[in-house]
């Protein structure tokens, strides 16, 4: 009697494997997150049962919502032409097949690990980004006044409240002493590391986040509102007075928006930010069927700014309008304004019953689109990295706490 091997691979285990590498390297470094994107998108086209997942991706909404989104962007060649210039852009949206992939081919059993390797590499660039603010080292051309180690300042600090907001959950639900010293630690050297830090979008998020966690994990709302009350107001406090970065940034910001009031001057950071609102409104308002095309958006700015006696000089270096919604509107029209409120809605509906896992991707949803309405998320590589990794993680555990339940 001879023995049988069994040769059949396991796609799932391998495939979970590699995100959870892909969750590691996200933060730390962009070369080996690109290597575990097409080695997990790899796998799962030689995985096949295409029938099967099709199946599942027709009944999920995030999967209709970026299939409409990189469907209708490259029908819109049709009428807008310039082939090239359109299949470049969409050819940007790969990072986003992700999601697929973990919604088909994503084992359950390595959730917490993908949440854990995240928060490592994040530990891990925290103490980068701490060796500059202290000139331990000197890391490319990155100043120590704003020492965001692997990416922009504003998506770091982003992910930054993102990872802050995980360690308050952390917090409130470990009972592990060991554990929850670590993690107030962690959550104090982050929440300091997001002040010191030039991204005030993160900071915005923070406030956000912090008032949403306390609420939601305490039961008594009136102690929850006042325990986030003072710890925001202590924060603040402490971060004016102690991070010259944040103070600076602050009286631009209201300088910037008080110039817009009462001045009607639209020349500095907010201001231009406010600039580029009016001008991508109106440019749907004129092309609201089928917006302008993916290469036509930001063509007319010029006029649009003479308009509205907006620096001109100023306003045409702008390459999009610095939001994901207002962007996504005038290149589709109507059916990019649908695309942008299906992706709002889905990331704040994720129908998940573990507490732990709905209240953090409540928070994530909340995070990306505050982010989305400073910046153009779904043409950068680590903002889409953000959204495909954390939108296709909790998209898939609501998939699969209905597949065990059954």
């Amino acid at each position: 009697m001879t023995a049988t091997i069994d040769t059949r691979i396991d796609f799932k285990k391998y495939i979970s494997l590699i995100l959870i590498a892909y969750a590691f390297s996200f933060p730390i470094s962009k070369a080996a997150t690109n290597l575990f994107e097409m080695l997990a998108i790899l796998l799962w086209i030689i995985e096949g049962n295409w029938k099967e997942k099709f199946e599942l991706y027709k009944h999920n909404l995030l999967s209709i919502a970026i299939a409409l989104l990189i469907g209708f962007s490259l029908l819109s060649i049709l009428w807008h032409g310039n082939a090239e210039i359109t299949l470049k852009y969409v050819a940007k949206y790969r990072h986003l097949l992700i999601i697929f992939v973990f919604y088909s081919s994503f084992d359950k059993k390595y959730t917490s690990h993908i949440l854990s390797a995240f928060l490592l590499s994040m530990f891990i660039s925290e103490i980068m980004s701490y060796a500059i603010f202290f000139e331990v080292i000197h890391y490319k051309n990155i100043s120590p006044t704003d020492p965001s180690p692997f990416m922009s300042h504003m998506t770091y600090s982003t992910i930054l409240a993102f990872t802050i907001s995980i360690l308050l959950i952390k917090l409130f639900y470990e009972k592990n002493l060991k554990y929850k010293s670590f993690y107030i630690l962690f959550f104090l050297t982050a929440t300091t590391n997001l002040f010191i830090n030039g991204g005030r979008t993160g900071q915005i998020i923070f406030i956000s986040l912090i008032f949403f966690t306390i609420f939601s994990s305490m039961k008594n709302k009136i102690k929850a509102f006042i325990s986030s009350f003072i710890i925001l107001l202590i924060t603040f406090s402490l971060a004016y007075s102690f991070s010259k970065n944040f103070g600076n940034r602050t009286h631009q910001l209201y300088t910037d928006f008080n110039n817009v009031v009462a001045y009607n001057n639209y020349t500095g950071s907010g201001g231009s930010r406010v600039a580029l609102t009016i001008i991508g409104v109106d440019t749907f308002l004129n092309h609201p069927l089928l917006g302008t095309g993916l290469a036509y958006n930001m063509h007319n700015i010029t006029l649009y700014a003479k308009a509205h006696n907006f620096n001109v000089q100023q306003m045409s270096r702008f390459a999009d309008y610095h939001s994901t919604f207002l962007t996504l509107s005038t290149q589709l029209g109507i059916v990019g304004l649908l695309i942008s409120l299906l992706i709002i809605y889905v990331l704040l509906t994720f129908k998940i019953k573990n507490i732990e896992y709905k209240l953090m991707s409540f928070l994530f949803g909340l995070s990306f689109i505050i982010f989305s309405f400073t910046h153009n998320t779904f043409h950068t590589m680590n903002p889409m990295i953000f959204f495909a990794l954390f939108a296709g993680l909790f998209n898939t555990i609501q998939r699969l706490e209905t597949q065990y339940e059954h």
